[in-house]
């Protein structure tokens, strides 16, 4: 999945933000989550995304994204204080992820959930 992908992921979740109402700052928190898990697929032929909305929030899911490393950082320890690492960023823009699929070949399925405050 290269650059060239990035503005449909933005239209898409900008439609997304549309309906579910979700703010400036919420928008701006799932499009950072999406892209950073993005990246870690830069290398990749093909990399799926799926999106489940509720009056609640939306549920998306990334993959399948392959690396031993990617498993570790958001499976693993928390990292030390003060260090920027993809767990933090998720930890701080999304309200929940986690792995939710090792495919055959060992990649992964990552979900990110986000929920709509003042519903």
């Amino acid at each position: 999945m290269g650059r060239d992908w990035d503005p449909v992921v933005r239209l898409v979740l900008g439609g997304i933000a549309d309906r579910l109402n979700l703010g400036f700052e919420e928008l701006d928190d799932l499009q950072l989550a999406v892209e950073r898990l993005l990246l870690e697929a830069r290398s990749q032929d093909s990399v799926r995304l799926s999106f489940e909305l509720s009056d609640h929030g939306v549920r998306t899911r990334i993959g399948p994204l392959r690396g031993e490393a990617l498993a570790d950082a958001l499976q693993g320890p928390p990292p030390p204080p003060g260090e920027l690492t993809l767990r933090r960023i998720l930890e701080t823009v999304v309200d929940s992820f986690g792995v939710e699929g090792v495919e055959a070949d060992g990649s992964l399925v990552v979900r990110l959930e986000k929920i709509v405050r003042g519903v």
